[in-house]
């Protein structure tokens, strides 16, 4: 089973993570202002809904691997591939759409982050799979509490917005090389692998997963891309704040699934049908209550306590926050 160590370094990894876009958020609010927090809004939904083209199920094929059919260069390999990927897609599409300069290059920056946070989750689930998913979550907060930092730090001393990205992509890069691929030679001293037998194999098993994060995504951020059309940025920057906790499920959903996703594995393999199912109800109970309980708190804590971190009034949409909170 799951060790406390690999727990408590996976439910702070989570946190951090989860904290990311509300935090950068806030600095782009207090520090630019909520047009150009509009601006950074809008580029980081679009790296996140093409994060699902670099992710492609990859983490949870090859921790639920029980067998071991294919070994980390061969995963390596394959995340190589969509991030790639990924990123000519990301580069078409914000070509094609005619962004403004600014809003281009820190579109593609953060894409760019999420290059490097796909090639990392490859390494963290090798390093769950050989049971020390705690490395993997000391990685994770790392990379994200020093890349927010420096973004902070450059955002305040220039208040421009493309060096602060740039600085976050930055750190992000360098932590990955210094600590996952670093870390990874005490347990596999494999490289890369592009067998197209494998690759070609990993694409059709993956596939579904892929597709299924995909439109999850694009449902949690569609409504981002009318305003973005149809508003303004400054609306954009109020939905981005009335949608952060929201969030809050997600994050717990992450603390109890991912140190799971081995165990899964093992009960899928082992014919362990009951208890596999056993563990998925309870899991989605435990989702519904917490989701229960996060609408009462909406409904009356969340808006003052959003009005007084970010800075702005957040009232006239109280409504709004609990219907997307249901």
């Amino acid at each position: 089973m799951v060790k406390k160590s690999e727990f408590i370094w996976n439910s702070i990894s989570s946190i951090v993570a989860s904290m990311l876009s509300a935090v950068l958020l806030l600095f782009c609010t207090r520090i630019n202002g909520t047009v150009a927090a509009g601006i950074f809004s809008i580029a980081f939904a679009t790296s996140v809904i093409l994060n699902a083209i670099g992710d492609y199920g990859i983490r949870v094929y090859q921790v639920t691997d029980a067998k071991r059919n294919y070994h980390f260069g061969e995963y390596l390999g394959l995340r190589v591939v969509v991030v790639t990927i990924m990123f000519l897609v990301g580069v078409l599409f914000v070509f094609l759409s005619g962004y403004e300069l600014e809003k281009l290059v820190i579109c593609l920056l953060l894409i760019s982050f999420r290059v490097v946070d796909n090639l990392s989750e490859t390494y963290q689930g090798e390093f769950q799979i050989q049971g020390r998913l705690d490395l993997g979550g000391k990685s994770v907060v790392i990379r994200n509490l020093a890349a927010m930092l420096v973004f902070f730090l450059l955002d305040i001393a220039t208040h421009n917005l493309i060096l602060s990205t740039f600085g976050l992509c930055l750190t992000n890069l360098t932590i990955f090389i210094l600590y996952d691929i670093n870390k990874m030679k005490d347990f596999s001293k494999e490289k890369i692998n592009f067998s197209k037998k494998a690759l070609l194999k990993l694409l059709k098993d993956c596939f579904p997963i892929c597709i299924s994060t995909l439109l999850s995504l694009y449902l949690t951020n569609c409504v981002k891309y009318a305003i973005d059309y149809f508003g303004s940025y400054e609306m954009q920057t109020y939905y981005n704040i009335l949608y952060l906790p929201i969030f809050t499920i997600n994050l717990v959903s992450l603390f109890i699934i991912k140190p799971l996703f081995k165990v899964f594995g093992e009960y899928w393999n082992q014919q362990k049908i009951k208890e596999l199912t056993r563990i998925i109800l309870l899991l989605i109970g435990i989702i519904i209550v917490l989701t229960g309980l996060l609408e009462l708190v909406c409904a009356f804590l969340a808006i003052p306590i959003l009005n007084f971190i970010y800075g702005v009034d957040l009232n006239p949409w109280k409504m709004d926050l609990l219907i997307l909170n249901y």
